[in-house]
C-alpha cells in the first residue's frame, strides 16, 4: 500500500519559497508514511513466519512428549524401574 499526497498541486498564489518548503515537507511526510507501511507489512510477514515456526516446534515437542510417555509405559510393562517425575524420566527402586 502506498500513499500519494497531492502537494505539487498547490496554487501559485503562495510565494515560491513557501510553496517549495511545503512541497518538500509533504514529500518527506509521504516517504515516511510509505516507509512505515512497508515496515508494517514486513513485520506482519515475519510475525506470520514466527507463528508458523512456533506451531511446528510445539507439535514436535508434543510428539516427543508422547513418545517419551509411550517409552516409559513400555519399559514399565517389562518391570524396568522407571517413571516420569516432574517432567523427568527417573529410575526408581524395584517394587515402587
Amino acid at each position: 500500500m502506498s500513499i500519494k499526497l497531492f502537494t505539487n498541486e498547490l496554487s501559485a498564489v503562495y510565494d515560491a519559497p513557501l510553496r517549495e518548503m511545503l512541497i518538500s515537507n509533504f514529500v518527506i511526510t509521504q516517504d515516511t508514511f510509505n516507509d512505515i507501511l512497508d515496515n508494517q507489512a514486513t513485520i506482519e510477514h515475519r510475525q506470520s513466519d514466527i507463528k508458523e515456526t512456533q506451531t511446528t516446534i510445539e507439535s514436535k515437542i508434543r510428539a516427543q512428549d508422547e513418545n517419551m510417555h509411550e517409552l516409559v509405559n513400555i519399559l514399565t510393562k517389562y518391570d524396568v524401574p522407571i517413571q516420569i517425575i516432574n517432567g523427568k524420566v527417573v529410575e526408581t527402586e524395584e517394587g515402587n
